[in-house]
């Protein structure tokens, strides 16, 4: 699935370099709505290339405005919008174009920076466009990938961490004639004093007695 992914935004940032080059654009960025605020996402630069970066920006009007503009808009240098985007985006480039990108709930716009005082295509390409959707949907499943592995992490150290408790109990149960609910109470009320998980509580009540066990076997070992 990763070798996919890789291939997949190698292949689309191939192709958006190609076009972006064609269009002699200084940077290609992405703008989207999340909550009151506005995220970039630059996917390709004139200078050296860098991973894209996602950054967020205080929600505007003008950029408010301009991610629900369903229409191809221009912002000539000199235009509040341009100064805006300039700030934000490329202080390198004079002018931009912006142009509608629809994807999932949120709404977004595709974002062409140019040198030129005046943007010098009024159209966008669909290579430009089918490329930056190809990346952005990369992009996001990486992320998802990311972050559902991150909680798969935290379920499975959950589950050992109770398991580890479960066999502490036992252990207790069984070596101080205590009840399971009594072992638990021990446990907990151990863990508030000295200010650590039950988890990692168990494992060294745990560990104690592995090494206890072993330097049994060991003395009788040598008794032989």
């Amino acid at each position: 699935m990763e070798n996919e992914h890789e291939q997949l935004i190698a292949s689309a940032s191939s192709g958006l370099h190609r076009a972006a080059h064609g269009l002699g654009a200084e940077i290609i960025a992405v703008l989207e709505a999340v909550g009151s605020r506005v995220s970039v996402t630059c996917f390709w630069n004139r200078l050296p290339y860098h991973a894209p970066e996602r950054r967020f920006l205080e929600s505007r009007r003008l950029l408010t405005d301009a991610l629900s503009d369903a229409a191809v808009r221009p912002a000539p240098g000199g235009d509040a919008l341009a100064e805006l985007l300039r700030d934000s985006i490329s202080a390198h480039s004079q002018s931009f174009l912006l142009f509608p990108l629809r994807g999932g709930k949120q709404v977004t716009a595709g974002v062409i920076g140019f040198a030129e005082p005046d943007a010098p295509v009024s159209q966008v390409p669909h290579a430009v466009v089918d490329n930056l959707n190809l990346l952005g949907w990369a992009t996001w499943s990486a992320d998802e990938i990311a972050r559902l592995r991150g909680e798969l992490k935290i379920v499975n150290e959950r589950l050992a961490g109770r398991k580890l408790v479960e066999r502490a109990k036992s252990l207790l149960q069984a070596e101080r004639s205590m009840s399971e609910e009594q072992a638990y109470d021990y446990l907990r009320s151990l863990s508030r004093k000295r200010r650590i998980t039950l988890a990692a509580l168990s494992a060294e009540i745990l560990g104690a007695r592995a090494g206890a066990n072993q330097a049994e076997l060991l003395a009788a070992g040598s008794r032989l």
